[in-house]
């Protein structure tokens, strides 16, 4: 297994091209486009909205791209990079300097009138290649930080959806709740005219209002949570006083997930994996820039002299250069050589958790698929039925108002379940379209619906 990633490895760095730039990408590109309809997202346009309304998933990601401090940050480190390659790139200044000899001494030598006076320019050429190399070196790291951007713009999106995802599931779940509470409390209410009539025994109302104090703290704390997630969404968009009633509704759709084997191909394209390239061409760089520095730096000096003594005026040439005979910059350039073999390991190790990665949030969705489809054709129906069926039979004197309990408990669990399955379900094929760059198809299906 470990040769044939190594094999995968050494294929996929042989496409190495120089000054790979993360916008060489067009997955990545074509990825954006599917939520903001340009492929250039640094040219987005979009003016945040004052009124309230419903807020669609394609304008929240336009205004998180635009407006969140983090993108912000890695725009600045480009940024950064840039400025360091174009001092990289620059000659050492020249210097110049006097040099004055024979004088305010004894004799003959006294005064100034067998000086010898030198006014000189000095200048060190960088020999090697170095400046070029050096240059070379931070555009790569550059281009790194270009990548680590993408990787973030990808991250807010996914983070973005999936913050959707838990607000609106939270949402329902409350409405759940809300629904429930009425239940339950207009079954008290019938409960305790029954109580009245000597009909039913009062302890049979204690149990029943155990569940309506139930669903009135777990009502309390998801609202708690859902002003909390909405609180966590103003802020990865960058925007904390936005004004929104309600989301789109992203959890009624049931994707149509390629094979995995058709998955496993993509994921190279994920800029985790792409960046490689890049890490690839900058650690070699890394060790040719430490191999020119073997090349010792050229010092020439170019001056007048005057020599007041003879009243002569001559030119005056220096060149000196240093022998490399102690340091020849040996530890450096192994310790770059190692550098660029770990880079190939960490290129290995990252291809081999990504596809584990990815053969989790695959087995993940397809597990989750079948779950929804039974609960949502199957478990749920079952429930109600018998929920209707034992609430007409208590009437009769059939069921017990503890059997009442126990079939409203039951719905309850499979309607939570069944929203958070849809939710999880949600959350892992956001999570499987980030890793391999690729909107999925889908349908509209009633998984959840509003109107029950």
């Amino acid at each position: 297994m470990l040769s044939k990633l190594l094999l995968l490895s050494g294929i996929f760095l042989s496409i190495i091209t120089p000054y790979a730039s993360a916008q060489d990408s067009s997955a990545v590109n074509q990825f954006y486009e599917e939520f903001t309809g340009q492929t250039n997202v640094d040219s987005l346009d979009f003016e945040v909205q004052e009124t309230s309304g419903v807020l669609s998933l394609n304008d929240a990601i336009i205004i998180g791209l635009k407006n969140n401090p983090r993108l912000k940050s890695k725009h600045l480190e480009i940024n950064a990079y840039q400025a360091a390659a174009l001092q990289a790139g620059l000659y050492p200044n020249p210097g110049v300097g006097v040099d004055l000899e024979n004088f305010l001494g004894s004799g003959d030598y006294g005064a100034f009138g067998a000086s010898e006076n030198t006014f000189f320019i000095t200048q060190d050429f960088i020999l090697g290649g170095r400046l070029s190399k050096a240059e070379k070196l931070e555009l790569l790291n550059s281009n790194l930080a270009k990548w680590e951007l993408e990787k973030e713009r990808l991250s807010l999106i996914t983070e973005i959806r999936k913050s959707f995802t838990v607000i609106l599931s939270l949402d329902r779940q409350n409405k759940l709740n809300k629904k429930l509470l009425k239940i339950s409390r207009d079954f008290i209410t019938d409960l305790e005219r029954r109580i009245k009539a000597g009909k039913v025994s009062p302890a049979e109302a204690s149990r029943a209002s155990l569940i309506s104090t139930s669903l009135e703290i777990k009502i309390q704390s998801a609202e708690m949570r859902l002003a909390s997630e909405t609180a966590n969404l103003k802020a990865l968009l960058g925007v904390t006083d936005l004004d929104f009633s309600s989301l789109e509704n992203i959890c009624n759709l049931q994707y149509d997930v390629p094979e995995f084997g058709e998955l496993k191909n993509l994921i190279l394209e994920s800029p985790s994996l792409a960046q490689f390239k890049t890490e690839m061409k900058r650690v070699k760089t890394a060790v040719e820039l430490e191999e020119a520095k073997v090349v010792p730096d050229l010092s020439l000096s170019l001056g007048y002299r005057r020599i007041n003594e003879t009243s002569d005026n001559v030119i005056v040439f220096g060149a000196s250069i240093p022998i490399p005979i102690f340091d020849d910059n040996r530890g450096n350039i192994q310790r770059a050589k190692i550098r660029e073999d770990q880079t190939k390991y960490n290129l290995t190790g990252a291809i081999t958790l990504t596809e584990a990665r990815l053969r989790t949030l695959y087995n993940n969705v397809k597990a989750l698929d079948v779950m929804i489809e039974k609960l949502g054709t199957e478990s749920l129906p079952k429930a109600k039925d018998a929920l209707k069926i034992i609430n007409e039979g208590n009437l009769v004197g059939r069921f017990t108002v503890l059997d009442v309990l126990d079939a409203q408990r039951n719905l309850f669990e499979l309607e939570s379940q069944f929203v958070n399955a849809v939710a999880e379900y949600n959350r892992n094929v956001i999570d499987l379209e980030e890793l391999t760059l690729t909107k999925f198809n889908f349908k509209y299906k009633a998984r959840i619906n509003e109107d029950e």
